[in-house]
C-alpha cells in the first residue's frame, strides 16, 4: 500500500471527469456523423483540427515576434479534446479517467481541473518549442503524462522523506522514455513525444504545489452505531 492508496476513500468517479471525457468523445461522434453524411463537411475532422488543434507554426509565428495569434488563447487546451480516431481516444480516455480519478480523490476536483489545464498547456508549450512538424498536434496524451508526472512526483517525495529506496521511480521514468522512443520509431516520427515530455514535466512541477491530502486516521472515520443502549 502506498501513500496514495492510504489517502483514497474509493468514492465514485466525479461527474466533472465524466464531463471532460464526454467532451473528448463528442468530437469523434460528430466526425462520424460527418463521414455518414448527416452533418456538413465544415464540421469535420480537418476543420476542427485547424480551429482547435495545436499548430507548431502558430507558436513559431508568435515566438519570432510577428504578433500574437489568437489561436494561442485556446489551442494549448482544446487540442486535448481532439483525437486521431476512436483507438487513439480509447487509449487516452481510459488512462485519463483512471489517473484522473486517483488524483481527484487525493486533492479534490478543483485541483484536478487546474492540473488538467496546466499539463495540457505544458504539453503544448514543449511541442511548440521542440517539434518541427507542420501539422496539428491533438490528443490528451500530454495530460495523461502530466497526471503520471503528478503521481510520480508525489511518490518520489513520499519515499525520499522516509529514506526509502527511490529506484522504482527512476526506473518508471526510464521506462516511459524507452516506450516513447520505441513508439516514435514505430510510428515514423509521428508521435508527439514533445507533448508527453512537457506534460510530465508540468505535472511534476505542479505536484510540488498541489500535494495529496494526508491519510485519515482510523478513528476519524465515522462509524455506524452498533445498536441502542
Amino acid at each position: 500500500m502506498n501513500m496514495l492508496d492510504r489517502g483514497v476513500t474509493h468514492r465514485p468517479v466525479h461527474p466533472l471527469l465524466w464531463i471532460l471525457l464526454g467532451a473528448m468523445v463528442l468530437p469523434e461522434l460528430l466526425f462520424a456523423a460527418v463521414d455518414l453524411g448527416y452533418v456538413g463537411r465544415e464540421a469535420g475532422r480537418e476543420a476542427a483540427y485547424v480551429r482547435f488543434g495545436f499548430w507548431d507554426p502558430v507558436f513559431e509565428h508568435a515566438r519570432q515576434g510577428y504578433g500574437f495569434p489568437l489561436e494561442l488563447l485556446w489551442t494549448p487546451v482544446t487540442h486535448a479534446f481532439l483525437h486521431g480516431g476512436w483507438l487513439h481516444l480509447a487509449m487516452n480516455g481510459a488512462a485519463f479517467l483512471g489517473l484522473g480519478h486517483l488524483i481527484s480523490q487525493s486533492v479534490g476536483i478543483r485541483a484536478l481541473l487546474w492540473i488538467f489545464l496546466g499539463t495540457a498547456a505544458g504539453g503544448a508549450l514543449a511541442y511548440g518549442l521542440l517539434a518541427d512538424f507542420r501539422g496539428p498536434m491533438v490528443g490528451a496524451s500530454g495530460v495523461v503524462f502530466g497526471f503520471l508526472g503528478v503521481v510520480t512526483a508525489w511518490q518520489e517525495r513520499y519515499l525520499r522523506r522516509r529514506g526509502l529506496d527511490r529506484s522504482p521511480i527512476w526506473g518508471r521514468i526510464l521506462g516511459l522514455i524507452a516506450i516513447n522512443a520505441l513508439l516514435d520509431f514505430g510510428m515514423g516520427g509521428m508521435l508527439a513525444w514533445q507533448a508527453h515530455l512537457g506534460g510530465f514535466v508540468a505535472g511534476w512541477i505542479i505536484a510540488q504545489r498541489i500535494r495529496p491530502r494526508p491519510p485519515r486516521a482510523p478513528w476519524t472515520t465515522r462509524q455506524p452505531l452498533s445498536g441502542r443502549a
